[in-house]
């Protein structure tokens, strides 16, 4: 579907741009200009969805450390530590669901984001959803539960490392 738009709006552009030097007035360079640059960046943005299609990206990546999260234009990007996660689980709206996480200092990590990611973030979070949301629907030979038991199994193993905690030391 993308790719279909792309190619009509590079064709679009590049008709404009030829069509302009049948002009010879003002509406010739504003012609020259909109097909111009309407070509080179539909040309570009074309170029990466075929790659995408093609290459595909990492929408997650797991490990012992923590996660990364590529899966959105809201997402970090950057390292979410285990020690920072509070909870995992599924969260579903409007027919669509994502792998969500709680973290126990969601404000901090809010803050360290743009301020366009922190109003998205803070309104996905008056939905009931988590910090993080992880969207896989473009992912592929992976479902969100297999995502999630990944997930899950990686911040288990996390938990288990921890020393445990003296319950009669902390009460004193």
């Amino acid at each position: 579907m993308f790719v279909l738009m792309g190619i009509l709006m590079v064709v679009t552009c590049v008709f404009l741009l030829i069509t302009s030097f049948e002009e010879d007035n003002f509406q010739k360079l504003v012609l020259m200009g909109i097909g111009g640059i309407g070509t080179i960046f539909f040309g570009f943005c074309l170029g990466f969805i075929i790659k995408q299609l093609i290459v595909g990206k990492k929408l997650v990546v797991v490990n012992e450390e923590g996660f990364y999260d590529f899966s959105s234009a809201i997402a970090s990007k950057q390292l979410v530590e285990w020690g920072g996660v509070r909870e995992i689980g599924i969260f579903s709206i409007s027919g669509q669901s994502f792998i969500t996480v709680h973290l126990f200092d969601g404000d901090a990590y809010i803050e360290s984001l743009p301020s366009i990611k922190r109003g998205a973030i803070r309104a996905n979070l008056r939905l009931g959803s988590g910090h993080i949301n992880i969207n896989i629907s473009t992912a592929k030979g992976v479902t969100i539960e297999e995502l999630l038991q990944v997930m899950s199994d990686f911040y288990l193993a996390y938990l288990k490392q921890l020393p445990e905690v003296d319950v009669e030391t902390v009460r004193s």
